[in-house]
């Protein structure tokens, strides 16, 4: 790309990095992994040689050392995704409950409900129409840990043990008999099996 070029290169390094310095015409960027940027220059961000500190409320300090750029505190969109059971509002997960960083890949997890209970088969098909699964066990144990953690989780985990309202289909069917398949109680994170026929409340997983 030739010098002077409006066009950036992006250099895509993917996810699940902790902290990554990148040094680039004289310039040195580390992006920490909280998302903040520390950014070290000989000039162009300086003034009378003294560094800008922008803090993470928004203010501004200037003080000797680097630039330390936070993420937008007040910026909607990054507040959503880093609250547990906020409803995304836009993009490709709008209308799914936020559901933290998943332990065991370190990814974002998300949760959709299905509008009416449905038999383990119904409720499989109906999951992979949105493009996820239903939750597996190990899925199931993390989602009893969210419980307590408000926003549309309040709804889903307030509904007592009462069956079937509160419980939801796991995807695992029962390794004895194909008849069977597990579920998860929501009062208290209890796995069971039940008859594939019954009707249960459905969570869908997406990431």
């Amino acid at each position: 790309m030739g010098e002077g070029s409006s066009t950036p290169r992006v250099i895509d390094l993917g996810d699940n990095f902790g902290n990554v310095a990148v040094r680039v015409n004289g310039v040195r960027v580390n992006v920490l992994s909280d998302g903040s940027i520390l950014a070290y220059t000989s000039s162009s961000v300086k003034i009378n040689g003294v560094g800008i500190d922008v803090g993470s409320d928004g203010t501004v300090n200037v003080k000797p050392g680097p630039v330390h750029v936070h993420p937008a505190a007040n910026d909607s969109a990054v507040k959503a995704i880093h609250e547990i059971g906020a409803i995304e509002s836009a993009g490709e997960h709008k209308g799914e409950i936020y559901s933290g960083i998943y332990p065991a890949d370190k990814k974002p997890i998300w949760f959709s409900t299905a509008p009416k209970l449905m038999d383990h088969y119904k409720a499989a098909a109906w999951a992979e129409g949105q493009g996820g699964s239903l939750p597996t066990r190990k899925q199931g144990d993390y989602l009893n840990t969210l419980k307590g953690k408000g926003g549309a989780f309040t709804e889903v985990f307030n509904r007592g043990n009462s069956f079937p309202a509160g419980y939801v289909w796991l995807a695992e069917p029962d390794a004895s008999s194909s008849y069977y398949a597990w579920c998860q109680r929501l009062s208290d994170g209890d796995q069971n099996r039940d008859s594939r026929s019954f009707d249960l409340p459905v969570l869908c997983v997406l990431r």
